[in-house]
């Protein structure tokens, strides 16, 4: 089958390549993959500022329909249309799986980052990582789940974000748009979104398509002048820094009133990103790093989108088959897509 493979160490060395169609081991599913979504992940990968195990066939974000079963494989039918959580590696006996976070095992291999993903017409995979995608959410729709549910994880579950919160995200990027229509569905008072002038077009719309009640750049005003103004000179409740960006890291603790929280999502793809810390100290702030994905997250995500209270088929601005890859990597290196969707 046709692949795009992440061959070797170093940017770029992506290309399409025909590797073997995978076999399901026991217990796991064989799925064609009807949609996959391309990740910020994926684009670090290619620039090589984000850990991988090549050679790696991309891809992640992924919805499908089960197409073969392992012999132990007893909850799920051939024709079950599936999405899937990523912790593939999981050891299931460390501390961190044990206390009921396998998603952060350090083992863990992921898809199209650890072990061959889905940016091909087939993927094999455990059945235990498996969700059931409603009949109501499209495939293509169903791809954008495994984001949707790392936000989900890191604004509701672990930031516990409150009705009628103000909130501020950072980064008009993927998952920037996800939070922010995240927030607006759990009753935010206020949502605002900033970013620079390379984000007015397509991403600053499409903020504002998603309820944004004012957007920023950078380039042209001072956000936390900005956004002390729309929060009466208080700060945001909480601020969701998605860019990774060190300015904006460091902007967040004005940005923030006196015991508010930061979530932060971006990675900033540095080693180092400095902050200033005593101002943290001194406004008593709560500063969470969030990372991947809780099983509790996939299924009010599913439930969200599903209901219709999240309308996550806004988020998609490209469609394009798979071997129009570097298109899509382009697009979203531009600025000019939010989230563009490949089909095998």
């Amino acid at each position: 089958m046709k692949a795009v493979v992440k061959y070797g160490k170093g940017k770029g060395l992506v290309e399409v390549r025909d590797v073997p169609e995978p076999k399901p081991k026991d217990d796991e599913v064989l799925i064609e993959v009807k949609a996959v979504s391309v990740c910020g992940s994926d684009l670090h990968i290619f620039h090589d500022s984000h850990p991988y195990w090549p050679p790696v066939v991309l891809g992640h974000e992924f919805a499908g329909v089960i197409v073969e079963t392992g012999k132990a494989v007893t909850d799920w039918k051939i024709g079950d249309r599936i999405v899937s959580e990523t912790r593939t590696g999981a050891c299931g006996a460390c501390y961190t799986c044990r206390s009921g976070f396998p998603q952060l095992c350090e083992h863990k291999r992921a898809y199209g980052i650890g072990i061959n993903g889905a940016y091909a017409k087939y993927v094999a995979g455990p059945a235990a990582l498996l969700h059931r995608l409603p009949e109501e959410i499209p495939f293509e729709v169903g791809a954008l789940i495994e984001p949707v549910a790392i936000c989900v994880t890191a604004i509701l579950e672990r930031c516990r974000l409150q009705a009628g919160d103000a909130v501020v995200v950072t980064g008009p990027g993927p998952i920037g748009l996800i939070s922010l229509a995240i927030c607006k569905a759990a009753g935010t008072r206020l949502a605002g979104i900033v970013g620079r002038d390379a984000d007015a077009g397509v991403r600053f719309d499409k903020a504002l398509e998603l309820g944004a009640d004012f957007v920023v750049s950078t380039d042209k005003a001072d956000p936390v002048r900005k956004v002390l103004e729309a929060t009466d000179g208080v700060g945001a409740d909480l601020l969701i820094e998605t860019s990774g960006s060190a300015k904006a890291i460091q902007q967040a603790f004005d940005m923030v009133r006196r015991l508010g929280g930061i979530c932060a999502i971006g990675v900033s793809g540095k080693p180092e990103v400095p902050i200033p810390y005593d101002r943290g100290i001194f406004k008593a702030l709560r500063y969470d790093f969030c990372f991947s994905s809780s099983w509790t997250a996939w299924e009010r995500a599913i439930g969200m989108i599903a209901s219709g209270s999240l309308q996550a088929e806004k988020l998609i601005t490209h469609r394009l088959p798979l071997e129009d890859w570097e298109e899509a990597f382009q697009l979203l290196q531009d600025l000019k897509a939010a989230k563009v969707i490949l089909v095998p």
